[in-house]
């Protein structure tokens, strides 16, 4: 599937979520960035240099911590797009160094033993056969999970960077979505385990596994959420939704001018 065929995303939907007018900037009329935030291509860089530690152990030649820094250093030094703004207290050298300890991190608690069974899966899902409440026209869910690791259980992962240790319950929508691509890519949904590795950027970087537990019912609320969000775009029910994270938003100008 190419990216100019109609299709939605775990990323679209959470857009929209967060806020329907940055959904409408971004996926409708295709506005520039302002700017790009830092924690967005830290992250980008970061998942780079973890999925090629991942490739290279499913290869039998796990790339090492310092070999990570350097994919980390290209894939922010290429940057195409709109310049970085750095929050408080950061810089591209305090960004640096903390990759660079995060990804010591990561290959010093890797346990070897884990089989890495795929990187960067694909998936593509029919919606409309998946639930007759969804439209006719609902293009389908496209996406990759992260990683599909097996040591006794095989378990589908999704990493994610983080400023603080996430408390409570986190939100499983992500890995709610791997849960419904699970069938596809050869799997009892039911039977399989579901993690984020959240890859914390704090003074003291850490790895931390949430497992996730995932049912019937949280796939069908999946669809129903997503059917919903799907019907509101085609509604153009675009508005904004003042909170925290306008602070970040690459938007604020074209907001204020909305």
């Amino acid at each position: 599937m190419t990216r100019e065929e109609p299709h939605l995303s775990y990323s679209q939907i959470n857009s929209y979520m967060q806020c329907g007018l940055k959904y409408r900037f971004n996926y409708i009329d295709r506005l520039e960035p302002e700017f790009t935030p830092s924690a967005l291509q830290f992250g980008r860089a970061i998942h780079s240099g973890i999925q090629a530690f991942l490739q290279s152990s499913l290869e039998a030649d796990p790339l090492r911590a310092d070999q990570l820094v350097d994919i980390y250093h290209e894939e922010w030094r290429g940057l195409d797009g709109p310049p970085i703004r750095y929050s408080k207290r950061e810089s591209e050298e305090s960004l640096f160094n903390t990759a660079r300890q995060i990804f010591t991190v990561f290959a010093e608690q890797h346990d070897p033993e884990i089989e890495v069974i795929a990187v960067e899966e694909a998936f593509t899902l029919d919606l409309v056969a998946l639930s007759e409440d969804c439209p006719r026209d609902m293009p389908p869910l496209t996406g990759y999970v992260d990683a599909i690791l097996k040591n006794g259980s095989t378990v589908l992962v999704d990493y994610k960077t983080a400023s603080r240790k996430p408390n409570g319950d986190v939100n499983a929508m992500q890995l709610v979505a791997y849960s419904l691509a699970a069938s596809d890519l050869g799997y009892d949904p039911n039977e399989i385990q579901y993690r984020y590795e959240y890859l914390l950027k704090t003074t003291n970087p850490e790895l931390v596994p949430r497992p996730v537990v995932i049912d019937d019912n949280d796939r069908r609320r999946f669809l129903k959420t997503t059917t919903t969000v799907w019907k509101g775009i085609q509604s153009s029910i675009f508005y904004p939704n003042p909170s925290y994270l306008c602070s970040s938003c690459a938007y604020q100008r074209h907001c204020n001018d909305w």
